[in-house]
């Protein structure tokens, strides 16, 4: 029997990806809304989604659906429990630890991202297609000699790490978890110690309840005046909140997050609080969710996706 794979947001997977579905499966490929797609899911084999799209219960009840393919580590737009209630396999990345280790992308940006509002370069850019030429307005501050902190040292967290080591940062880590660091990595022993001390905060943690507005407004208190927060982790580990009055306050001088608490909001409403602040206000820089979006990490883990999957169904590939 032929299956039958649901692919609701196509512009989000790799062509190479979307080919090789197509030559060992079904494969209905189109962009569509949350309510078309809760009314189509359940006729298929498996849904084949990233985090623009809900995977409830409603679609796993009583339907045909069996599998959600799924090729991130963040899991938050899937229903875990009610996937094992109704014995409905998640293929995810969580935990594929041998494989993550050739997947760079969202450490990359998240070096990108400290890089960009250090040294002010959005606003610069701006400036440049009014036809201004001045740099004196956008003199922004190096890297070399601060310290960053990182919450969170395990695969991606190591890999900012050793990039901040090669420009010249003192690097220093909060994880409870991790025993061995990466050389010239400084642990310490709480997370107030590693906001007091470092101008660039970054983190690297998964969501959990434990982590779950694991930086509000007792952490940003805590937090060196002046320093910058780079979030390209999951957006409730901050409280949105928080974080804003944090910069209006200039508490922090910056921030730049490539994750939102309620990324829906933007998705189905284009509004949200962090939007609404960045349009008036030059200290926060926004990007939608590109941290996995490279080339060459869409399509590796793509076909690492599928072909567990079509594995696990007896589909030689």
């Amino acid at each position: 029997m032929v299956m039958r794979i649901l692919c609701p947001e196509p512009t989000s997977f790799s062509s190479a990806g979307l080919d090789f579905a197509r030559r060992h499966a079904t494969v209905t490929a189109g962009e569509m809304g949350q309510a078309e797609f809760e009314c189509e899911a359940p006729g298929y084999d498996a849904v084949l989604v990233r985090f623009n799209t809900r995977v409830g219960e409603q679609l796993m009840r009583g339907g045909h659906l069996k599998a959600v393919l799924s090729p991130t580590t963040g899991l938050d737009h899937i229903d875990l429990e009610a996937a094992l209630r109704h014995k409905v396999r998640v293929y995810h990345l969580r935990g594929q630890k041998s494989f993550l280790k050739q997947v760079s992308a969202t450490a990359e940006l998240t070096v990108t991202l400290m890089l960009a509002v250090l040294r002010n370069l959005p606003q610069a850019f701006e400036a440049v297609k009014q036809g201004q030429w001045e740099p004196g307005p956008f003199r922004g501050r190096e890297v070399a000699g601060k310290t960053l902190g990182i919450v969170g040292c395990g695969r991606l967290g190591s890999k900012v790490a050793r990039v901040g080591r090669a420009l010249g940062m003192r690097v220093v880590t909060f994880d409870p978890y991790v025993q061995r660091l990466p050389a010239g990595v400084e642990r310490t022993l709480s997370l107030q110690s590693l906001l007091e001390r470092s101008d660039v905060v970054s983190l690297h943690v998964p969501l959990m309840p434990e982590t779950r507005y694991m930086i509000g407004g007792r952490e940003f208190d805590q937090f060196k005046v002046g320093a910058v927060l780079i979030n390209t982790s999951r957006g409730t580990i901050v409280d949105g909140d928080a974080l804003l009055d944090a910069l209006r306050t200039k508490k922090l001088s910056a921030a730049a997050v490539d994750v939102l608490e309620d990324e829906g909001q933007i998705v189905h409403h284009r509004r949200h609080s962090f939007i609404d602040y960045a349009r008036e206000n030059a200290n926060l820089l926004i990007t939608p969710h590109i941290g996995g979006a490279t080339v060459e990490s869409v399509e590796k883990t793509d076909l690492f996706i599928l072909s567990r999957y079509f594995k696990d169904q007896g589909i030689k590939t």
